[in-house]
C-alpha cells in the first residue's frame, strides 16, 4: 500500500508540475502581501468588463504560521478612480478541487462566480480573487482551514495595492460556498492581521458551517454519497495544518488509498467517480476517528465558533440544497451567540448558485450603507 501510494504521488508531480505556477525556490522570505512577480492575465476566468486584469503571486502566512506564495487575480475597474481610490472586493471561491488545473486563474472560461463578478467591476470595484494556497502553487490546499483561507484573502489586498496605488484602503471581503466561509473567518482575523487597511465587512453567500457534526455523522455512515470527497478533502486539508495529526490513524487503508485522487480532478468529477461514490463512508474511517485529534481541529475551524465585531452578511438560499436554509440560520443563532451581530438575508428560491445573482440588489445596497459609514445592525433574534 505505502509503495503505490508513493508511486502515485510521484507519477502525480511529473505530470502536473508545469501547470504549477513559477515559484521561487527557496523562497525569500518577505513581508505577507509583498509581490513575488505579477503580469498581464489573459486567462479565460479575466473579468471583461475591466480596465486590466493582472495575475499576482503573492506572499501569506500558512495556519502553521510559515511564509507561502499564492496566486490570484486583480481587475481594475475602467474610468476614473473616485477620490479616495476604487474601493476593494476581495472574493474567496467556493469549491474546485485541489488539483492544480482547479485554481480559478487557470480556468478555460468564467463559471457564475465569475459572471457574477462581472457586476461589480462595472459598478467600480477593484475585484480580487485568490486562487488559494496550494492551488495553482506547490504544495496542498488547506481546505476549510479558515484562517489559512483568511490570510489569502486578505494578502492579495495588500499585494493588489503594491501594484496599483489608485486602489482605496477600504475594503470587503465576499465568499460562496467554502468562500463564505472563508469571508466569516476574514472578518474575524481581518483588522488584527491588517490594522492598516479599511476593513468594512463580510458577505458569505451559502457559507459552508457544522462542519464536526458532518464529520461526526459520517465516521458511522452506511449510506454512499456524493459529499464524501468534500470530506476527503477537509481532513486532508485541516490535518495538514496539525502535525499531531497522523491520517493512518484517522483514515483506514481503503481511505488512504483515495486521498492521491483529490490531488488529480475538480471538484465535479470527483463528487461523479464511483471511486467516492459508492463507498459507505464509514469504511474509509478508523475506528475511534471521532475521538482523534483532528475532531478537535475542525471545531478550531468550525464558522459558527467565531467571535465577529466587523459587520456580516450571510445571503442563503431557501432552496439551496448544498448548503440548507436551516443551517445559515443556525449559523446566525451561533454568531450571536458569541456576541456577533450578523443579518440573515432568507433568498426567496435561491439555489446554492442562484444566490449570488437573485441577492445582488440586497447587498449593493448593504455595500453602500458601509461605504456611506452607516452601522450594520444585524438580525440577530431577540
Amino acid at each position: 500500500m505505502r509503495a503505490t501510494l508513493f508511486a502515485a504521488v510521484f507519477l502525480l508531480a511529473a505530470a502536473t508540475r508545469a501547470d504549477l505556477y513559477d515559484v521561487p525556490s527557496p523562497l525569500p522570505s518577505a513581508a505577507p502581501g509583498s509581490v513575488i512577480w505579477a503580469r498581464p492575465f489573459t486567462g479565460g476566468s479575466l473579468l471583461r468588463n475591466a480596465a486590466t486584469n493582472t495575475l499576482v503571486l503573492y506572499h501569506t502566512v500558512t495556519a502553521d504560521g510559515r511564509d507561502v506564495a499564492v496566486s490570484g487575480t486583480i481587475a481594475i475597474p475602467k474610468g476614473s478612480p473616485p477620490p479616495g481610490g476604487w474601493p476593494v472586493i476581495s472574493w474567496a471561491h467556493g469549491t474546485t478541487g485541489n488539483a492544480p488545473q482547479c485554481a480559478p486563474s487557470k480556468f478555460s472560461r468564467q463559471n457564475s462566480e465569475q459572471r457574477f463578478l462581472e457586476g461589480f467591476v462595472s459598478q467600480g470595484f477593484a475585484v480580487m480573487q485568490t486562487d488559494y494556497e496550494g492551488e495553482g502553487t506547490p504544495g496542498l490546499h488547506p481546505y476549510f482551514a479558515g484562517r489559512s483561507g483568511a490570510h489569502d484573502v486578505i494578502d492579495v489586498v495588500r499585494a493588489a495595492r503594491h501594484i496599483d496605488p489608485s486602489l482605496s484602503d477600504r475594503w470587503f471581503a465576499m465568499g460562496h460556498s467554502e468562500g463564505g466561509s472563508v469571508a466569516l473567518f476574514v472578518a474575524a482575523t481581518a483588522n488584527s492581521w491588517a490594522p492598516e487597511l479599511k476593513f468594512l465587512g463580510a458577505v458569505a453567500y451559502a457559507p459552508g458551517s457544522d462542519i464536526p457534526d458532518f464529520f461526526g455523522r459520517m465516521t458511522v455512515s452506511r449510506e454512499p454519497t456524493a459529499e464524501l470527497p468534500l470530506l476527503g478533502m477537509m481532513i486532508e486539508g485541516i490535518a495538514s495544518t496539525d502535525p499531531r495529526v497522523d491520517l493512518k490513524d484517522v483514515l483506514s487503508p481503503k481511505g488512504l488509498a483515495l486521498l492521491p485522487l483529490l490531488q488529480t480532478d475538480c471538484i465535479d468529477p470527483l463528487m461523479n467517480s464511483s471511486d467516492w461514490t459508492k463507498i459507505p463512508p464509514a469504511d474509509i474511517f478508523q475506528p475511534g476517528a471521532r475521538s482523534n485529534r483532528l475532531m478537535q481541529d475542525f471545531f478550531a475551524n468550525e464558522p459558527s465558533l467565531q467571535s465577529i465585531q466587523a459587520p456580516v452578511l450571510i445571503e442563503q438560499g431557501t432552496s439551496d440544497t448544498m448548503v440548507p436554509y436551516q443551517g445559515s440560520a443556525s449559523l446566525r443563532l451561533s454568531l450571536c451567540g458569541t456576541g456577533s451581530h450578523p443579518e440573515l438575508d432568507g433568498v426567496q428560491s435561491g439555489t446554492h448558485e442562484s444566490v449570488m445573482a437573485l441577492s445582488l440588489d440586497h447587498v449593493s445596497a448593504w455595500i453602500a450603507d458601509r461605504l456611506a459609514g452607516k452601522p450594520a445592525l444585524g438580525n440577530c433574534p431577540n
